[in-house]
């Protein structure tokens, strides 16, 4: 599988689009409802936050296919996510490649910590963050009600 990592643009903005408003995507992600102006607000703001938020778009054999990066990025820290779109590429291990592309990051940037929050329902999510070394924070766990947190320490 070759699988790339690249700049994300008004392509992959299009793609977003039709991923998130997927029903199923949209409830394993928690994603909220959004309008064409709020998402192109969202992408016209990317340049203004880009020290705080950073984002690749995922191909497949140079077929767009799914979306990660990290948000909320201190010194410290950041806070993980990402989705595969195209739902025939699920459970092929890309997740796993997303997620270790987004660890070496984090670690190269020097960042402590990377967390995350992973709707309860998304089953092999959860399963992929464990087998990567992420913990299930037990306190922010219990006052969520709908999502695990979870963290990696470098």
């Amino acid at each position: 599988m070759n699988v790339e990592f690249v700049d994300f643009d008004r392509m992959f903005l299009g793609y977003s689009w039709k991923w998130l408003n997927d029903p199923e995507i949209k409830r394993l992600t928690n994603s909220s409802s959004f309008t064409k102006e709020e998402q192109e607000e969202w992408y016209n703001s990317l340049e203004s936050i880009s020290a705080h938020y950073f984002i690749k778009g995922v191909c497949l054999d140079n077929k767009p296919i799914g979306i990660t990066g990290l948000k909320n990025i201190s010194s410290r820290e950041g806070e993980y996510w990402g989705y595969i779109g195209e739902k025939e590429h699920w459970g092929k291990g890309i997740g796993t490649q997303m997620l270790e592309y987004i660890m070496k990051k984090g670690k190269e940037d020097g960042l402590e910590r990377i967390y995350l929050k992973v709707s309860l329902n998304n089953d092999r999510a959860i399963s992929l963050y464990k087998k990567l070394g992420f913990i299930v924070v037990e306190d922010i766990e219990r006052q969520l009600k709908s999502e695990l947190y979870m963290e990696y320490k470098y």
